[in-house]
């Protein structure tokens, strides 16, 4: 006789031993999700504290509503500027990917330029053609001063919003004449 009739022979004679055959896999299965469960909260736990921030859901030009969804992250991979709140209106102050995590310059209030930010009136000769939102670099006197928005456009001059760290200096380089403006990718 082969060993699989025997076997079944002797599991229909004593059901008792079918049974414990389930409880025994039932249990290494049990203990198998369990330490894997383990592991996993050992690997959280080694992260530090988490925080929630908003990560966008979809590709979003500048200007446009931003829909973004709260997600916990370690903070130990967070920029410090990571948006914590999401005001009802928001929208993007530049060009966002999809699963970004949103930072406090990215999020404009009602309009393209993001709350704190100095708007200045650059003149229009020279820079290339430019539309509200665009991001832009500025520059004067032969250096890189900042990044900032397009927040309007006339024939004569541009206005651009610009961190509030950098208008003193670009103020400055208004005054000499000296403000060319790049249109970033």
């Amino acid at each position: 006789m082969s060993l699989f009739p025997r076997l079944r022979l002797a599991l229909a004679m004593r059901p008792w031993l079918y049974w414990l055959l389930v409880c025994v896999c039932a249990a290494a299965v049990w203990l198998g999700v369990a330490s894997a469960q383990q592991r996993v909260a050992a690997a959280r736990a080694e992260w530090g504290a988490t925080r929630r921030v908003w990560v966008i859901d979809h590709d979003v030009a500048a200007g446009e509503q931003l829909r973004a969804t709260p997600v916990d992250y370690p903070q130990a991979v967070l920029p410090a500027s990571a948006a914590v709140s999401l005001p009802d209106n928001a929208l993007a102050s530049r060009p966002i990917s999809a699963g970004e995590v949103l930072v406090a310059a990215d999020v404009a209030g009602d309009g393209p330029i993001p709350t704190g930010w100095a708007v200045f009136a650059v003149p229009a000769g020279g820079a290339p053609v430019l539309a509200i939102g665009d991001a832009v670099a500025v520059f004067g006197s032969g250096r890189q001063w900042c990044e900032g928005i397009v927040a309007g456009t006339t024939d004569e001059q541009i206005d651009v919003g610009v961190p509030a760290d950098c208008a003193a200096p670009l103020s400055a380089q208004l005054a000499s004449g000296a403000v060319e403006l790049a249109r970033v990718p």
